[in-house]
């Protein structure tokens, strides 16, 4: 995903394409737009907000780190879901919430991917 694609807003149902395909679980958006408004979003065939369409890009960007990193993305998907101790025991897709958390996540991930297994 592009900055342009973000700031024009991302369509809802891309993002309902990106559920079906698996790369994001449907409890994972809505932790970052929460359900009735993106079921509204949806009906309306209305983009998501900038801060929202943000939101999402993160959570795909570091599913498909932690997919890359894994090679799987059903494992991946349960990594991002458990505590992590090189997190502080946080759970990871949490952390994603925030772009200070995904961060975070995302520096575990390509310390993982280097060889440095946390």
């Amino acid at each position: 995903m592009n900055y342009q694609t973000i700031r024009r807003g991302l369509p809802a149902a891309s993002v309902r394409a990106l559920i079906k395909k698996g790369t994001l679980e449907e409890a994972d958006v809505y932790r970052v737009v929460p359900e009735r408004t993106f079921k509204r979003r949806l009906q309306q065939r209305a983009n998501l907000k900038l801060e929202e369409a943000d939101a999402i890009a993160r959570l795909v960007r570091i599913t498909e780190q932690a997919t890359a990193a894994f090679g799987d993305l059903e494992y991946a998907h349960r990594w991002l879901k458990l505590a992590n101790p090189a997190l502080g025991n946080e759970v990871p897709i949490e952390l994603a919430r925030t772009d200070a958390g995904g961060r975070e996540v995302e520096a575990v991930l390509s310390s993982f991917t280097h060889g440095d297994y946390l």
